[in-house]
């Protein structure tokens, strides 16, 4: 059973999509799979053996088309992704030229990515596309076949590089300042500029003095001067979408910044999608990687996010139209982007093409990309059932009456002097709580992203042996004081426990808890449910 974590989201009609800008390079992200011969001279070699990120000139050929002379390369990737140039594998940053003379199918900066923390090799270009359908700026990728000096490397993937051709369709004007993030450096006047005049700095400088600002209400002025706030709230959500935990939202990593002179205001753009639909940060499929990665994280996951945007917003918690600002933005791109669109599909369209684009070349190869890409389409429909499920269920809850299940959320556990676990009694699915010894904290917790109302917490439980203490409660985190809460001792059979609760602002944390000094208690996983009060 899938385990569904994270707040939920309540949507609304969508938004534009990037305008239907005509580019040089559509027909390269229209499904080409380039083969690339890459001939880089020994001293070049040399040179990025000593600094990887110093450009080298080397050649660049594709079979039966004239050679690229005199293109700049140099070494790409990070903690995680970066390969040295004598290893087997190393990422590319690539220019062919200053001008659009000597283009690469119309791009005249693009990176070979290595795909060191992306065993499917196709996350990147679906994530990538699914931000573009939620009008979230991103590049556009493909796949390429790559040799090094006669030296098969296999199949990268082709990403488009941040500069006007990018921005075209985004925004109005490509003459402003595009800033490069780099690794986990938040906003400040000395990022690293990508386009733009090194010397002005003025705007850079006022969207830092703005995030600075002391006073909350002058701070949200001076903000919404500089930053495109909606914009930057609909990245962060498809950021939680998309379980990107390694992009600006919750690290201040891998992503620009544009500050568009037709407006005056920047936009986060994203990048380095290469964990992505429920890769966590070590490159394994976990339910750890669900948990900090819900569509709506209450907005932001308690304690996560240390970025200065998110700690300018969101420090008053108590902010309710700010957050209903971005339960509407987040609505929009699930409207937009999700329903009813078919990403898995897509997903196994794009492995398709990588096969039979790959096959007259290098047969193995291609049967290797088929295999890690159909893994990465089941990684896809899985992530996208948990985020339609949580959308459908929020929607539910906005109109009094509405009930969900919660029996398939993923509940965290805290124990100290005891157990919480999966099991199965009586042919339920059950989670099983066990207290070993009086004192401590034996329960599961859910927290939710609810819109103020009224709601009632139902559950079936069976208990045994439950002596002492508080015994088996549900309740309201917050909430361990009240009297009135169902409390549940001794030995009984299957029974129905119910609370209820409001939510005037912030976000509720639902407690199945077992203080009692002993004792055991199973609650039926399918009985949990959710309901909106009048």
């Amino acid at each position: 059973m899938l385990r569904i974590s994270s707040p939920l989201l309540l949507l609304l009609p969508g938004i534009a999509s990037p305008a239907a800008t005509t580019t040089r390079a559509d027909a390269l992200f229209g499904g080409e799979v380039p083969v690339i011969e890459l001939t880089i001279p020994d001293f070049g070699l040399k040179k990025l053996a000593q600094d990887p990120r110093t450009l080298v000139e080397f050649t660049l050929r594709e079979p039966g088309k004239p050679a690229m002379e005199h293109c700049s390369i140099k070494l790409k990737g990070s903690y995680g992704s970066f390969r040295q140039i004598n290893d087997a594998r190393p990422g590319f940053s690539i220019r062919t030229a200053k001008s659009t003379e000597q283009a690469f199918h119309g791009l005249t900066k693009f990176q070979l990515n290595n795909c060191a923390q992306d065993g499917s090799m196709i996350h990147e270009q679906l994530a990538g596309e699914i931000a573009r359908a939620a009008g979230v700026p991103a590049s556009r990728c493909t796949h390429a076949y790559v040799t090094m000096n006669g030296k098969v490397l296999g199949v990268y993937v082709l990403k488009e590089g941040f500069d006007g051709e990018f921005l075209r369709p985004f925004f109005a004007d490509t003459h402003g300042h595009l800033y490069d993030g780099g690794l986990h450096t938040d906003i400040n006047p000395d990022l690293e500029l990508d386009k733009g005049d090194p010397k002005d700095k003025t705007r850079i400088t006022e969207f830092t003095q703005a995030l600075r600002e002391a006073d909350p209400a002058k701070r949200r002025d001076r903000l919404g001067r500089v930053l495109d706030i909606d914009a930057y709230l609909r990245h962060l959500a498809v950021e939680n979408i998309l379980v990107h935990g390694d992009g600006y939202s919750y690290r201040a990593n891998n992503y620009r910044v544009y500050e568009d002179p037709s407006v005056g205001k920047f936009t986060f753009i994203l990048h380095g999608m290469d964990n992505v639909f429920g890769i966590d940060s070590w490159g394994q499929s976990s339910p750890r990687a669900y948990v900090f990665a819900s569509p709506l994280v209450a907005p932001l996951y308690p304690g996560a996010s240390v970025t200065s945007v998110a700690q300018a917003l969101w420090a008053d918690k108590q902010d309710l139209a700010l957050r209903e600002r971005f339960r509407q933005q987040a609505r929009q791109v699930y409207a937009q982007a999700i329903q009813g669109r078919d990403w898995a599909k897509r997903t196994e369209e794009v492995v398709a093409n990588l096969k039979a684009r790959l096959l007259p070349v290098d047969p193995p190869e291609a049967a290797r990309a088929e295999r890690r890409g159909l893994e990465g389409a089941a990684q896809v429909r899985r992530r996208l059932e948990i985020v339609r499920r949580q959308f459908e269920d929020a929607a539910k809850l906005r109109t009094p009456g509405g009930a969900i299940d919660l029996g398939s959320y993923l509940w965290n556990v805290s124990t100290d002097r005891g157990e919480v676990r999966e099991i199965k009694a009586e042919n339920r699915d059950c989670l099983y709580l066990r207290k070993a010894a009086p004192g401590g904290q034996v329960d599961a917790r859910l927290p939710l992203a609810l819109e103020p109302g009224r709601y009632r917490l139902t559950a079936t439980i069976r208990t045994r042996g439950v002596a002492g203490g508080q015994g088996l409660r549900l309740r309201l985190g917050g909430e361990g004081d009240r009297k009135d809460l169902p409390t549940l001792t001794g030995d009984g059979d299957w029974r129905e426990a119910a609370v209820e609760f409001a939510v005037a602002e912030g976000d509720p944390t639902l407690v199945l808890e077992l203080r009692a000094e002993a004792g055991e208690a199973w609650v039926d996983r399918e009985r949990l449910r959710l309901i909106r009060l009048p």
